[in-house]
């Protein structure tokens, strides 16, 4: 049994680093070894991929989608099957304007039938530029807008690596290392509360200003 990880990578122009990491679980197994050309095709493909308008405009022009890590795991052991990192000859950058500090982001939940935190999951995407409401929340237009533009990008994805792999069927998942898991997605919600990535705001170098006291 195996699951894929896919990492789609991109970076800011403060130089930082950030990705989003959806699991793709596969309808029948790749085996003990993973077609090396089948796997660069999936990547490149994905990479290719230009995410929803409306997630391109909360990225803004000040964040870009620069490449996919393609990883295929053991299922019970997530040790590493396959590997394929392909880069985009071009930077695909946001279009929005950027309005937010970059550890701003919006959540989307992937809920499964399994109950409990195995069969939950999260992807964090950048939220620089869109709009919000006079309560500082996002508003319900773009709420349907952002949900609409993932389930569609990560469709794409699985269309991707089924392209590459016809005879494998390919689901949005979640993975569970504690349970070693992979339950498949049936619903994605997001909420209206702007949340908060830290993990890309710790790599953000950041300029001081100081006053003798």
């Amino acid at each position: 049994m195996s699951y894929v990880r896919v990492s789609i990578i991109g970076t800011s122009v403060g130089g930082e680093v950030w990705s989003i990491n959806p699991t793709i679980d596969p309808t029948f197994e790749f085996g003990t070894t993973v077609d090396q050309t089948a796997l660069d095709a999936a990547a490149d493909a994905i990479s290719a991929l230009s995410p929803g308008g409306a997630l391109l405009g909360s990225l803004s022009t000040a964040f870009s989608v620069t490449g996919c890590r393609l990883e295929v795991r053991d299922d019970s052991t997530d040790a590493l099957i396959g590997i394929s990192v392909q880069v985009r000859p071009v930077p695909l950058p946001g279009t929005g304007v950027p309005i937010r500090p970059a550890q701003c982001a919006i959540v989307f939940s992937l809920r499964t039938d399994t109950p409990g935190g195995s069969g939950r999951g999260r992807v964090y995407w950048p939220n620089i530029a869109g709009s919000i409401t006079t309560q500082l929340r996002i508003t319900p237009t773009d709420q349907t807008s952002y949900l609409a533009g993932m389930a569609t990008y990560l469709h794409a994805m699985e269309s991707a690596l089924a392209t590459a792999f016809p005879t494998i069927g390919f689901d949005l998942a979640v993975r569970s290392r504690t349970t070693h898991s992979t339950p498949h997605v049936n619903k994605i919600q997001i909420g209206n509360v702007i949340d908060t990535q830290r993990r890309r705001r710790d790599k953000m170098v950041e300029d001081y200003v100081s006053q003798s006291f």
